[in-house]
This record gives structure tokens, sequence and C-alpha cells, in this order.
């Protein structure tokens, strides 16, 4: 294997949002060995980089699920969302009255208006259903609502207030929703649904998927997606898996991902990466 790509949220991250000593040090080995190693995120870019720059990592990175690649801190690759679907997009979000994120080059903007429709879905749904755990859905949820370059703004986001979208990201408690707007954005041409959790929905721009990066990435360095391997722990995590020569779940991952992965190794709270890296990837 070349290449190693690896998922943020629910791999290298723990659930607390930070990254294991024992992984940081598995990723530095690996990288003294020649071995490349990427991030592969539904975060956006400066987010990502954020992370790395904490831990002192230095990967390439794959970014917004594939709409954004950096390597050696320069920007090969961005796509946009075009913006002849994003006014029916923000529209049918505001009509719905969904909280949903917008990812530009520079932040991520969410509206206070939107926060209140999270709110009052969250009452709702503990109102009708008891055995709804409200703590357990923001536990879920954290690493979407609090992450680095969110910006709130006064009011309801209107379709023509933004261009140069990279990717947009809803978050709801009610499944039935998510399902009816997964169903309507996948009418349209020109974007992909993806999801990173069971209460959240991602848009990119069509012919945007982690797998389709990871193989911009291998042309870069040379190589080919078949001497890759891959660890990640949810649906967006899919496309990669696909194309990899080795996929790797989490001990953590949903369970579709683990039907099509090569292995499975420890969670996230256990130092999930090291441990596949020393018992799955030859010569770690």
């Amino acid at each position: 294997m070349k290449v190693i790509a690896i998922d943020l949220d629910g791999t290298l991250l723990s659930e607390e949002l930070f990254i294991h000593k024992g992984d940081v040090g598995a990723i530095i080995q690996a990288q003294r060995k020649g071995y490349i190693v990427a991030i592969a995120t539904g975060r956006a870019l400066f987010d990502a980089d954020n992370i790395s720059n904490r831990y002192m990592l230095d990967c390439p990175i794959i970014a917004s699920n594939g709409a954004q690649i950096c390597i050696e801190r320069k920007k090969i690759h961005e796509q946009f969302i075009n913006q002849r679907i994003i006014q029916p997009i923000i529209q049918w979000m505001n009509d719905e009255k969904v909280y949903y994120q917008i990812y530009l080059p520079d932040k991520i903007v969410v509206s206070d208006q939107g926060t209140l429709h999270l709110e009052k879905q969250l009452h709702d749904k503990g109102s009708q259903d008891p055995r709804f755990d409200k703590d357990a859905f923001w536990e879920s949820i954290k690493a979407q609502i609090y992450q680095y370059g969110l910006q709130k703004v006064n009011g309801t986001i209107q379709p023509g207030d933004y261009d140069s979208i990279i990717k947009l990201m809803i978050v709801s408690p009610d499944i039935g929703k998510l399902r009816k707007t997964k169903e309507y954005f996948n009418q349209l041409d020109g974007c992909v649904v993806s999801s990173s959790g069971s209460f959240n929905l991602e848009i990119m721009s069509s012919g945007v998927d982690k797998g389709i990066a990871l193989n911009k990435l291998c042309e870069y360095y040379g190589t080919t997606v078949q001497n890759t391997a891959v660890i990640g722990d949810n649906l967006n995590d899919m496309p990669m898996f696909k194309v990899a020569g080795m996929g790797i779940a989490m001990g953590n991952a949903d369970e579709e991902l683990i039907k099509i992965a090569d292995f499975k190794t420890l969670s996230n709270k256990e130092c999930g990466v090291a441990y596949a890296f020393k018992e799955y990837i030859q010569g770690i």
C-alpha cells in the first residue's frame, strides 16, 4: 500500500473530538516509512487543516467529502455546487424549516432561525417519543454544531445570499423529515446526497465523493487506488471503500460499511487507527 486515507469523525477523532497519542504516533511512523497518509473527511478544508495543525500532522487532505483536495498546503481541487440548483435547495430547506449549514471556502454559515427550528424539532420529538434521548442526540451531532469556522447570521438565509457553496449540511432529529428531504434532493440534477451520521444529510455537487477524490489524490502521486488502504466509519466513506485496495471499518462503524469492508479494527475509543496500521497494513 502506498496511500492510506483516514476519516476524521468517528475514526481518527474520539467521541470527545481529540486524537489519541497512539494514533498520532502510528501516522508519523507510517510517514517515516514512506507511506502517504491522507485525511479524508466531510469537514471543511480549513477545519480539517486546523485539526491537523493542532497535532502537528502534515497530511494531504480530502475535505468536504471530496469537494476539496489540499496537498502540501496547496489547494489542487475545489468543486462548488452549481448555482442553478442552490436556489431550489435553499428554498426547500427554508420551507421545511430545517437546520442547515452552508460550507464556503473560508467559513461555515448557519442562521439563528435554523437553530430555532432545530430546538423546536427536538422539543416536538421529545414530546412525541418519550424514549428519545435528547442528550444522546446532542452528543452525536456536536462535531457539526461546534465545528471550527462556524458563523451564525441573523434571520433566514435567502437563496441568493451566497455563491461559491461547497457543501450543505442538514441536521435533524426527525428521521422522516431527513428521508423526505433526501428524496427531494435525489430528484435534482447536479447534486449528490450523503450522510456521516444518523441525524444528518450532506449535499455536494454531482461528481463529488471521497472515492473520486481519492482517485485524484492517487493520480497526483503517480499511483492507483488499488494501492490504497482506507479507514472509516460511516456512509460517506463508502465510495472510497468501493474503490480502494483495502477497506478497514472501525469497530464503531455503520453496519452497512462493515459489510463491504475487508477488515474491522477496534473502535475510535480504542486507537482503532493504530491497531489497523499494525494488524492489517503490512510493514507498519
